[in-house]
């Protein structure tokens, strides 16, 4: 990353490329699975603001998001067992020295989006809050 702090590394972030003529798509099987997976994601997150939406309506709209994220938190864990075998493939001083202080902080812009969903969905509705959420990811991704 460039030096100049979150705000420079947001604008790294962005790529812009020119076009390309006559650019050939092959689309193998690794590309298929990932679309697949993406759209998989893709409807879990919209499925995600439905139930915890449902649950925050029967108990505190903090508790759904706190469950949602405490049953997500086992999974991941389990995925980060198995595909860093438990770790240890992980260079951990080196991580903890390269990487800017804030990027070990991504959880919790993620939960705010999960509380956020769940306290507006059950009076706004999945569609209406899922389409504002979406604008403002597309409208994020240009900074």
């Amino acid at each position: 990353m460039a030096k100049g702090g979150f705000v420079q590394a947001l604008k790294d972030a962005v790529v812009i490329e020119k076009p390309r003529i006559n650019a050939q798509v092959t689309f193998d099987k690794k590309l298929i699975m990932d679309i697949f997976l993406l759209m998989v994601g893709g409807t879990c997150t919209g499925l995600q603001g439905a139930v915890n939406g449902a649950m925050s309506i029967h108990v505190n709209g903090g508790f759904s998001a706190w469950l949602s994220f405490a049953f997500g938190s086992v999974l991941l864990f389990i995925f980060f067992m198995i595909d860093t075998r438990g770790g240890k493939t992980i260079n951990w001083k080196n991580s903890l020295k390269t990487a800017p202080w804030w990027s070990w902080f991504g959880g919790i812009p993620g939960a705010a989006f999960v509380l956020f969903i769940t306290l507006f969905i059950p009076y706004r509705g999945a569609a209406v809050v899922s389409g504002i959420t979406i604008c403002a990811q597309m409208l994020t991704s240009l900074f």
